[in-house]
């Protein structure tokens, strides 16, 4: 009896210790992040301006919603997990620069060691088949 308890109290830590990572990578609430040039996520063009990124509720964490802080427009993105560049901490933004084309592009919550890829859009995509992007990092807070 000691044994199986042995044994499920060890599965029970795992999972636990598990969850506890994966939650590191989550944006709880918001992220707050101001850019002062258009950009692209996904196959939609925002203004320069004040962004708020959440996740989608009921889409668990592969859907992030990104929206103007008047909260008009909004563009919904699907999202993998990504790793940071080592040399950056905290919460971030890495978007990929092209001559013509700035595409968000990674999201970094800070707090842990992961965060998310976005998925390209149509912009970017056309951009990439002649142009090997710079990245830029944008600050972001997290709320």
């Amino acid at each position: 009896m000691k044994n199986v308890l042995g044994k499920f109290a060890l599965v029970g830590l795992s999972v636990l210790t598990i969850g506890l990572c994966t939650c590191q990578a989550q944006i709880m609430n918001q992220l707050d992040f101001k850019v002062s040039q258009q950009f692209t996520v996904a196959n939609t063009t925002l203004a320069a301006g004040s962004y708020i990124i959440r996740p989608v509720p009921g889409a668990g964490q592969t859907v992030l919603e990104i929206s103007s802080a008047s909260g008009k427009p909004t563009v919904m993105v699907d999202a993998e997990s990504a790793q940071p560049d080592s040399a950056q901490g905290g919460s971030h933004l890495v978007f990929n620069k092209y001559k013509n084309v700035l595409a968000l592009s990674q999201v970094f919550p800070g707090g842990g060691g992961s965060g998310y890829q976005l998925v390209q859009g149509h912009p970017e995509q056309l951009a990439a088949k002649n142009e090997q992007p710079t990245k830029q990092t944008v600050a972001s807070t997290a709320k």
